[in-house]
Parts: structure tokens; sequence; C-alpha cells
């Protein structure tokens, strides 16, 4: 018997993968302003750089220059040096740029494969945690540590569901304020705490005296998570007409029965907002939390933000509800593995529930005290589920509601349960380590054994660029050009490959993780295919 499965990936799924087609939609409103940039700076790239390696180096960047960052902000409220925030939102333009071009890259060396798109994307769920957490420390956002939960939750909520409408759609879509529009507020932000500090976000509103200047950042954070959220679940709440996903037509009403079951998953959605609104209305600490009432309305100032914010985010969650309870590209309106369109929201909620009934429940104040240790956990946790959804899309599969990830969390709702004598502090870094191994573990697992199957190499592209056709298994050392970057991999692989010897049966491609050709950015295609590698 073997904790981790022996093959994450059946030889079906494989199979299946390798004949996965990328298809995006986007309405982007800064992509075709950026689109020159991106194309002068690939053409600045040598040919022989792997596209992987571009993706990994700009990841690599966001993730260092946020943990300086972190380093001088543990608890998001410490002022940090106005360097640290220059130096984080230049990390994060060089992440943006260098995952813009990895696609671009890939059509120019003639190496595009589904591991490509795969890769990509699981570098984009590690990098929304960094840059959701970059943003609070920004603002200073840990006087509020309840808001803080909501914010960074927030965005790693709407980069699943942006995989949930893909993996019931077949089509990854982005709205006119999405990824791309999003890190450039972000590094705004940055810019401003860089040029007059990070308390300029505490400066109260004339108008309003208890306004400060940094809800306006949660006003416009909770606008664009409402529009793409409507888009979404206009798609994935569409239903199916069959066994998975049915529409099965209530009387008299004439609705599906998945419809009634995403509006009492909205419905459910926004009472909870409604109680986070009230633990915001309670206050933060000192003189810029403190309340005044507006005078004939009973409410309070500093409540207007998060009343404005639960009307925009009733108009997103509308929108990614419409996108999936509009019905699946599968038999019979199902997912595109025959699923049900609503059942990605067992294994997210697994994540999120779990995080809020610790943070609450805890004597010791243990998301308070260290609110970024405990959204990087809580993080990575959601960035490997996000992560198996992106798998079970491009091999159309069904994905499993347990994760080896949420041991982690389980550690910390034991301790707090049976009341251990071991500090919730230190089970949370246990909990941090054990999540970040499974992850890489995970990950290191699906590239090698997509690796084998496809006979390509992640981090290398043959001499001279271009496709390469490879007659037989890679050596240890071959496959990325270097036994060490092997030996990683494989150190964190070993405990999910199948050691029979066989060599992986699959069809014969380019030595790079990239197979067919993406329209992507940058793309003679029309501004609609422009975000490709996202």
């Amino acid at each position: 018997m073997h904790f981790y499965k022996e093959k994450i990936l059946s030889d079906g799924q494989l199979k299946r993968l390798s004949e996965h087609k990328y298809n995006s939609e986007s309405q982007s409103l800064l992509d075709a302003w950026l689109q020159p940039w991106w194309n002068w700076l690939v053409r600045q790239v040598p040919i022989w750089l792997a596209p992987n390696l571009i993706t990994l180096s700009g990841l690599i960047i966001n993730i260092v220059t946020t943990l300086i960052l972190i380093y001088y902000s543990p608890d998001a409220k410490s002022d940090a040096p106005r360097w640290a925030f220059f130096l984080c939102g230049v990390g994060l333009f060089a992440y943006q740029s260098l995952d813009a071009i990895d696609g671009k890259q890939a059509r120019r060396t003639g190496t595009s494969s589904p591991l490509g798109e795969l890769f990509d994307h699981g570098c984009d769920s590690i990098s929304t945690v960094f840059v959701a957490i970059s943003a609070c420390i920004a603002v200073q956002l840990g006087y509020y540590p309840t808001w803080m939960f909501f914010q960074c939750f927030c965005a790693m909520t709407l980069f699943y569901c942006a995989h949930w409408q893909t993996y019931v759609s077949g089509t990854l879509r982005f709205g006119k304020l999405d990824v791309t529009e999003a890190q450039i507020t972000i590094m705004f932000i940055h810019l401003i705490s860089t040029i007059f500090g990070p308390s300029i976000w505490m400066a109260k509103i004339p108008p309003l005296e208890y306004f400060e200047l940094r809800y306006v950042i949660g006003m416009f954070t909770i606008l664009g998570a409402t529009l793409n959220l409507y888009n979404m679940f206009l798609v994935i709440i569409s239903g199916g007409g069959g066994k998975n996903g049915s529409t099965v037509a209530v009387p008299v009403a004439n609705v599906s029965f998945n419809v009634i079951a995403s509006i009492g998953t909205f419905t459910g959605y926004l009472r909870n907002f409604f109680q986070f609104c009230q633990v915001f209305e309670t206050g933060g600490v000192g003189k810029n939390g403190s309340s005044v009432a507006i005078p004939g309305l009973d409410i309070e100032v500093k409540q207007i933000p998060m009343i404005i914010a639960v009307m925009l985010a009733a108009l997103l969650a509308h929108s990614n509800l419409a996108v999936i309870v509009s019905g699946g590209v599968g038999k019979n309106g199902s997912t595109v593995a025959g699923t049900s369109v609503l059942s990605p929201i067992i294994p997210f909620g697994l994540v999120v529930v779990p995080a809020y009934i610790i943070y609450r429940k805890s004597v010791q104040a243990v998301y308070e005290n260290n609110p970024v240790l405990y959204i990087l956990a809580f993080g990575m946790v959601a960035a490997k589920v996000t992560n198996r959804l992106v798998v079970a899309h491009m091999t159309k599969n069904e994905m499993e509601y347990f994760d080896s990830a949420l041991i982690g969390p389980l550690m910390l709702f034991l301790n707090q349960y049976f009341n251990f004598y071991i500090p919730e502090y230190i089970v949370l870094w246990m909990c941090l380590v054990w999540v970040m191994f499974d992850l890489m573990r995970y990950c290191s697992a699906v590239c090698l054994e997509i690796c084998n199957y496809l006979r390509i190499q992640l981090f290398r592209i043959p001499s001279g660029g271009g496709p390469a056709v490879h007659s037989g298994p890679t050596s240890v050392t071959d496959k990325n050009g270097a036994a060490s970057a092997q030996g990683v991999l494989n150190a964190f692989a070993g405990l999910a490959r199948q050691h029979d010897g066989r060599p992986a049966a699959g069809p014969v491609q380019t030595q790079m993780g990239r197979l067919q050709p993406r329209q992507g950015r940058g793309s003679s295609e029309s501004l609609v295919d422009l975000r490709t590698e996202r």
C-alpha cells in the first residue's frame, strides 16, 4: 500500500492530454496596448532559451521580491523600506512580461505542447498567492485581518473559478478587467507606497473623515472580481441535459435542478459575505478604526465600501455562475470530462471552509498574529487544488475531492480540536512545510510523467531551436541538459513515479514541453486569442 499513487496520470489521461487543444477568449483592455512591448521583448530572448524556463524565471523573481517584502512586514502592519515596495513592483512587472512571452517563444522555436500550458497555469496559481499578499502588505491591511483574509481568498477563488468554467466550457475566458489589469493596478499600488510610504493609504478622503484611501482598493478589487465571476458562473451554472449536470426541469417553474443548486450556492456566498461585513463593521485597531455614524442613515462611513462591495460581488458572482450553469461542452451539458458542472466546488470548499473555521476558532489568534504565514500555507493548498483542476480539464478526467495537501490544514484543526500542547504557530509552520513539499512533489511528478510520455524535455530546446524528433527515452542527464536539474525533479517525484522499468509509451513529439501551436499573445490572430499563456 502506498501513501501516494505510484503514477498520478493514467495512460488514458496522458493520451487525452496529448490531444488537448488550447482554446481561449479575451476582451482584456490592456493586452492590446502591451503587445508591442511583449513582441519586442521576445525578440531579445535567445532562440535556445526554453519557454518553460522563461516562465519559471519570472515566477522565481516574483516570489523572491515578495519574500523580501514579507521579511520586513510579516504581519502586514510593519513599515517596510520603500525600496522593497519598488523591488516588488518591478518583480511583478518582470513576471507579467516573462509570463506573456513564453508562448511567443514556444511558437518562435516551434516547440509548443500541452505541457507548456499546464506549466504556465501552475506557475500562475502560485504567483496569485504571492501577488495578493504583497498588495495587502503595501496598504498595511494587517490592521484589518478579516478584510485581508477576504482579499487574499477572493484572488484565489477568482483564479480557481476561471479554470472551473474552463473545465465546464472547454474555453478559458478573460474579461475586460482581468489578470493584466489587476497586475497593473497592484504595480501602481506598489509605486504609490514607494513614493509616499505605506502610511499614505491611511489618509482620509476629505469629504469623509473616517473613509481611508485604502478602502478604495477594496472597492475596486470587489468590482473587478464581480465582473469576472459574473461571466464565469454564467457558463458554469448553465447546467446539462443528462446524467451528469442534467437539466431535469422543475414542474411549473421550468428551471433545472442545477440552477436551483447554483442559486443556493450563491445565496450561501452572499450570506457569508454579509457576515463578513458584520465582522468588519466592528472596526480596526486604534483611531483609524473608529466609527462615525452617518446622520439619517444609521450606518457607519466605513461600512459604505463593504455595502458597495456586496452589490458588486453579486454581479460578479452572477457572471461566473451564468457561464457555469449554462451548460458544459461534454455529453448532456456536462464538463469536458463528462462530470457534474458543480463538482469542482467541493475540492476548493475543503480549502476555504477549514481556513475560515481554524481562523475563527483559534484561541491563540494564529491568523491575526501571523496573517502572511497563514495565507501562504492555505494559499499553497489552493494552488495545489487549482493545479489538479487544470490537469483534470486538460486530461478530460474527473477531479477527486480529497487532496493530500489537506493533511496540513488537518494538523491545525486536530491541534485545536484536541487541545494539544503544541503551539499553533509551530503547527502552522509544519503545515506550510508539508504543503510546500506536497505541491512540489505533485508538480514534479506530473511534469516528469508528461515528459516521459511525450518524450520531450522540460527546460531545454534542441540545439538551434525548432522541433526535433526523439526516437527513444531520454537519459537522466539529457532530459534537461543537466543531471542536477533532473535530480531535483526526481527527488520530489520519486514517491509517485512508476518503477517497472518500461519506457513510457506515447507519441513522438518535440523535445520541448509544448506540442501543438497555440494562438496567444502576439499572434497574428484577433485580440480574442491574445491570452494564450494565462
